[in-house]
């Protein structure tokens, strides 16, 4: 990698103090232009990479040698063939070339907007209903509530790099009262599923709702969906809650 510094006007060399991976850090903060289009593609700011779109979340970046690491995870890296003051040129993973300019101003981030997201994310949402099978009546009731705790997906922004967008998970409360007083409720986690639902997918999935199924004389039904953001994968697993308050879990 090809790293500029400066030097006094004695042509002093820098401080020995400073590594060359704080001077790469250095001359990477501000806007970068793709250089063939001319448009903003992303902007460094302290340790933080905020992309000049509004579906990619902030990242925190390092410089590790000639790899510049993106995202909590560190699964995106890029190497990095020259780096100056105006000059970026760095070789994605699949090995295509990228070169950028540094841009005269810095662009103010775009804040990213989370209600282009296809799963629930930050609604908590409340249901109850009544359902009548095999002469019992029972009151049952939902609820969808928001967490912070985060799930990273890797993918490719409209700019062709790798990125790292970030989601929230959701815990479901689901509750089944009968005549007499409640039968179940308990707050359902993703994690509750891992016996049926692979861990590779889990690990990128959110629990997106529970739904209200039916009532018959097994007793009651709900429909857990389990999804990854923004593409067509999930999970649909049936939740059965018995007369007696025993839940099982099938695959739909």
């Amino acid at each position: 990698m090809l790293i500029s510094v400066s030097c006094d006007k004695r042509g002093a060399a820098p401080e020995q103090n400073l590594s060359s991976d704080s001077i790469a850090r250095a001359q990477l903060q501000g806007s970068w232009e793709d250089e063939y289009m001319g448009n903003v593609v992303f902007t460094f700011l302290g340790d933080t990479i905020f992309y000049n779109d509004s579906l990619t979340a902030p990242a925190p970046f390092s410089v590790k040698g000639d790899t510049l690491v993106v995202g909590n995870e560190g699964d995106i890296s890029y190497f990095i063939q020259k780096l100056t003051n105006s000059s970026l040129v760095m070789t994605s993973s699949s090995g295509e070339e990228l070169s950028f300019v540094k841009s005269e101003e810095t662009v103010l981030p775009i804040r990213n907007d989370v209600s282009k997201v296809a799963v629930n994310q930050g609604r908590k949402i409340k249901r109850d209903t009544v359902m009548i099978a095999s002469g019992k009546r029972y009151h049952v009731y939902s609820q969808v509530n928001p967490t912070t705790y985060k799930v990273y997906l890797q993918g490719t922004n409209l700019d062709g790099l790798e990125v790292e967008t970030i989601y929230y998970d959701n815990f479901v409360y689901i509750g089944v009262y009968g005549e007499k007083g409640k039968i179940f409720g308990q707050d359902i986690k993703k994690q509750d599923f891992s016996a049926l639902v692979p861990e590779s997918f889990l690990s990128q999935a959110i629990l997106s709702d529970i739904l209200f199924g039916r009532a018959t004389s097994e007793g009651v039904s709900f429909t857990a969906v389990l999804a990854i953001p923004d593409s067509e994968t999930s999970y649909r697993v049936n939740i059965l809650i018995s007369p007696e308050g025993k839940k099982s879990l099938t695959l739909k």
